[in-house]
């Protein structure tokens, strides 16, 4: 899920209706049932004082949408008459979740939504490479086309198999070096933490070998995928989305390993507890939040225009200077993600830690 994408949802008006719920259409009946599901959710909604044109906005987007292969969940939010997330999900949700509300619900989608790793696919052969490149800010396509004569090595001797043998060797380095220069200019304009290269086996060999350290560092090589018609792209798509989850699980496990160390140290960058967390995030010192909404549950939380100004007690923003008149008590998984997308922050959904209210932050400076 893009934190951009998020974030525009955030600073929207509001009020939110944000609904996830079972979208699997794995029966006969399912059609059936989705529709008996919908109309269970609108009335819900309906009942917490979502609008009416909220409500024939989410149901043109139910109505209009292809149903899914088998098991699936999805996430849909709305405000003032327009649907602002649309996601389908991998899994259905635990349970089904239904509200109306100041802020957007939008942490089961960060926990149920693949992660976005910033990366770039590589498919390569001896002509050259298809590029395929993904960022916070959306995707990007490329084709790399290269000198195609000589590219195959021929049987003989004599000196005119020699010049093309070399003539050969040096068509194909030229080319993977044209394809590293621009996977790593790629790379570099998406914030690529992982560089998957596919496709022909010396090929691969020779773009690795003309990447720069910052390129090779982030290299994957896989052996599904090729340019040629009939190279199965869908095995070459599932295990790029295995290494891409198996990265995010890493990253996600190396956060909570800084988290604990710090908190293990004097003075460390770490706080818990939603006290401290936020006044952390009023003081725009929060680099990463770690969440367990189940520890968190019902806490409510006192929030100001501004959604990075939030505290457990209205006195606390009343005295920053913040006018009464201007706070909202909400949820407090509601209201941290949106401080947090706000702040320009990232977000780590966790369970099971022990974080004292659930919730924690790895912090940017000492506060």
């Amino acid at each position: 899920m893009h934190t951009s994408t998020l974030r525009q949802v955030t600073v929207r008006e509001g009020p939110f209706a944000s609904v996830y719920f079972d979208n699997s259409h794995n029966t006969e009946d399912a059609a059936a049932q989705l529709d008996l599901r919908w109309r269970s959710i609108r009335e819900r909604l309906a009942d917490e004082g979502a609008e009416e044109p909220t409500l024939t906005a989410l149901d043109a987007a139910v109505a209009t949408t292809p149903p899914p292969e088998g098991r699936a969940g999805r996430a849909l939010v709305a405000e003032g008459g327009e649907v602002v997330l649309d996601e389908e999900l991998a899994e259905p949700p635990l349970r089904e979740v239904v509200r109306v509300a100041p802020q957007p619900y939008l942490l089961p989608l960060l926990r149920l939504a693949p992660a976005v790793v910033p990366h770039v696919v590589v498919v390569v052969d001896k002509t050259g490479a298809d590029l395929f490149a993904v960022g916070e800010d959306g995707a990007e396509e490329r084709t790399v086309e290269g000198e195609d004569h000589p590219v195959h090595k021929v049987r003989g001797g004599g000196s005119a198999y020699w010049n093309i043998q070399h003539r050969v060797e040096a068509v194909a380095e030229r080319n993977a070096a044209e394809v590293a220069r621009e996977a790593v200019k790629l790379a570099d304009a998406v914030g690529a933490e992982v560089l998957v290269l596919a496709g022909e086996v010396q090929a691969r060999a020779l773009v690795r070998d003309e990447l720069p350290p910052r390129g090779a560092e982030k290299v994957v090589e896989l052996e599904e995928g090729g340019r040629a018609d009939g190279s199965a792209p869908e095995a070459l798509e599932a295990e790029v989305k295995r290494v891409l989850a198996e990265h995010a699980e890493r990253r996600r496990q190396d956060v909570i390993d800084r988290f604990r160390a710090e908190q293990g140290r004097d003075g460390g960058l770490a706080v818990d507890g939603l006290a401290r967390t936020t006044a952390a995030l009023r003081s725009a010192a929060v680099e990463t939040l770690l969440i367990d909404d189940e520890s968190l549950a019902d806490r409510l939380v006192w929030v100001a225009g501004d959604p990075t100004q939030v505290a457990t007690t209205k006195e606390e923003l009343e005295l920053s200077g913040t006018g009464a008149e201007s706070l909202t008590q909400c949820r407090a998984d509601e209201a941290l993600p949106a401080a947090v997308l706000a702040e320009g922050a990232d977000l780590v959904p966790v369970s099971g830690e022990g974080l004292a209210d659930g919730v924690g932050a790895v912090l940017r400076f000492a506060i």
